[in-house]
C-alpha cells in the first residue's frame, strides 16, 4: 500500500501537521511531523513536537536521532540544541545534554529555558553552585520577559523548575543574608534589627508589610514604621548646611566641567528588554538626561573628582551613606530643556535623595514626589523619600543641573543603618558572585 505522504508537497505535509496539531490529534501530527522531518530535519516546531512525544514514550533512542539530525542540518539553531539537550538528558547523558544547553545559551543568550535544563544537569553532575548561578541567570531572563508576573502562564514542565529555582535562590540568598547579619545580631539583639528582619521578608519570599501609600512602591524593600511622608525638610539635616554654603565653588567647578560634556554619560543606560526599559524609553541611553559621576556604586570615579576638589573635600566631610559596592552614590545630574523624567520609585525607603540645585533657569520647572511638587532653588537642599512614585521636568530653554546624593532616612537607628548596609551588599554580592545582574542596584 502507498505511503499518502510520499506524493504530498512538504508545505502541505506541514499544513496537515499544524492541522492536526491544533485539533489536538497527536497520533495523526506525529505521522504527518515524521513526514516533514525526512525531507526538511530541521524544522524546529515539528522536531520540538517529535523529540517531545519520543520522551513522553520513553523513547529516549528516537529522540536522540531525531534531534542529532536537526542539529546536523541546522547547527545555528538554538531550539534545535536545546531539544538536543532533552533528548541527550533523556538517554542519562548528563554532561553531552549540559553540553548541549550550553551551546543553546551561546546561540540565544535570552533562552530562558536552556538555563533551567542546564542546572538539572549541573545538579544531576552535583555541581550545585553552577546551578544555583544559572538559576539565577534564568530567572533574570524570565523577569525581563515578563514571564513571572503573577497570573502569567507558563507549560507545567517550565513552571516547576521556576519555582524550584526561586525556591532555590531564596534559600540560598537567605543563608547569605543571614551569615552577613549574625555578628550584628550578636552585638545588638534580635529586637534592634526587628525591623529590618520584617523588610527583608520581601526578598526571602515570605509574607511581608506592604506601604500604606499607594504612592510609596519601592522595588527592593519596604521598611515598616517609617514616617509616611515623602519630602524632608532641611532642618531635619544639620550637616547639609556645608554643603549649601559651598554651593558658588561647586557651581564654579561644574560650569568647568560643563565646558566639555564628553565625559558626561546617559543618566539611563539599560538593555531594551530591561524591567524598566518601556518607562525610560525616550531617555535610555540618551543625553537629554545625564550624569557626571563622583562617586559611582560605592566608588570614588577619581579623574571627575580630581576635576572637581572642592567639591570633593565637602562630601567627604558629610555622614555620607555608605554601603559597599553601592553607595555613595553623588553625580552631577544634567537635564536638558524640554525634557521630562517619567513617574518611576527606587529601590528602598531607608535612604533619602538630596539634591543641591546649582543651575536652575526661570519657569524651568519642578520635582513632584510623592503627591507633592517643589520647584529648585539654587542652594537651596531638596530632601525627598525617592520610594515614591517621583518625577521631574525641565519646561525651559536652557540646561538645568543639580548636585545628587544620598543620605541614610533619619529615622533609623544606627544598629539598623549597619543591618540595612550589611543586607543590602549580602544580597549584591550574591547576585554579583553567581554571574546575575545586582537587583540591589538602581536599574540606570
Amino acid at each position: 500500500m502507498t505511503d499518502p505522504t510520499s506524493e504530498t508537497g512538504t508545505l502541505e505535509l506541514l499544513q496537515q501537521f499544524r492541522q492536526a496539531l491544533g485539533a489536538r490529534q497527536f497520533d495523526e501530527a506525529e505521522r504527518w511531523g515524521e513526514a516533514v522531518s525526512q525531507r526538511d530535519p530541521g524544522d524546529e516546531d515539528v522536531i520540538a513536537f517529535l523529540v517531545a512525544r519520543a520522551i513522553g514514550r520513553r523513547d529516549a533512542a528516537q529522540a536522540l536521532r531525531l534531534s542529532q539530525a536537526a542539529v546536523r542540518s541546522r547547527p545555528e539553531s538554538a531550539r534545535l540544541q536545546f531539544h538536543l539537550g532533552t533528548a541527550l538528558a533523556a538517554t542519562g547523558d548528563h554532561a553531552s545534554a549540559l553540553s548541549a544547553f550550553q551551546q543553546a545559551r551561546v546561540r540565544d543568550p535570552e533562552m530562558m529555558v536552556a538555563a533551567l535544563w542546564q542546572a538539572d544537569e549541573e545538579l544531576a553532575l552535583g555541581r550545585e553552585q553552577d546551578a544555583l548561578r544559572s538559576r539565577l541567570q534564568a530567572l533574570a531572563l524570565a523577569e525581563r520577559a515578563g514571564l513571572l508576573a503573577p497570573g502569567k502562564a507558563l507549560v507545567p514542565a517550565v513552571r516547576t523548575r521556576v519555582e524550584a529555582a526561586i525556591a532555590a535562590v531564596q534559600a540560598a540568598r537567605r543563608a547569605a543574608v543571614d551569615a552577613a547579619l549574625m555578628p550584628l545580631r550578636k552585638g545588638h539583639g534580635d529586637a534592634a534589627l526587628a525591623r529590618i528582619d520584617r523588610a527583608l521578608a520581601k526578598v526571602h519570599g515570605e509574607p511581608a508589610a506592604a506601604p500604606n501609600n499607594p504612592l510609596q512602591q519601592p522595588t527592593l524593600l519596604w521598611l515598616p514604621g517609617l514616617p509616611d511622608q515623602a519630602w524632608f525638610e532641611r532642618e531635619q539635616f544639620p550637616f547639609l548646611r556645608a554643603l549649601e554654603q559651598a554651593t558658588p565653588q561647586i557651581r564654579e567647578e561644574l560650569l568647568g566641567v560643563l565646558a566639555d560634556e564628553s565625559e558626561f554619560s546617559p543618566y539611563i543606560d539599560m538593555p531594551a528588554n530591561a524591567p524598566a526599559a518601556s518607562i525610560f524609553q525616550a531617555l535610555n541611553r540618551a543625553p537629554d538626561w545625564s550624569a557626571y559621576h563622583l562617586f559611582r556604586h560605592g566608588q570614588r570615579v577619581e579623574a571627575h573628582c580630581q576635576r572637581c576638589p572642592q567639591t570633593v573635600a565637602v562630601l567627604e566631610s558629610l555622614p555620607l551613606m555608605r554601603i559597599p559596592e553601592h553607595s555613595p552614590e553623588i553625580l552631577f545630574s544634567v537635564l536638558k530643556p524640554h525634557t521630562h523624567i517619567p513617574p518611576h520609585a527606587g529601590v528602598i525607603n531607608g535612604r533619602l535623595t538630596v539634591h543641591l540645585p546649582l543651575i536652575v533657569p526661570e519657569n524651568c520647572g519642578a520635582l513632584r514626589a510623592g503627591d507633592q511638587q517643589r520647584e529648585w532653588r539654587v542652594g537651596e537642599c531638596m530632601i525627598f523619600d525617592d520610594s515614591y512614585i517621583h518625577e521631574a521636568w525641565n519646561d525651559s530653554d536652557q540646561t538645568r543641573v543639580v548636585l545628587i546624593m544620598d543620605v541614610w532616612n533619619p529615622y533609623l537607628s544606627a544598629p539598623e543603618r549597619d543591618a540595612l548596609a550589611t543586607a543590602i551588599a549580602a544580597i549584591g554580592d550574591f547576585h554579583r558572585g553567581h554571574g546575575a545582574e545586582d537587583v540591589t542596584r538602581e536599574s540606570n
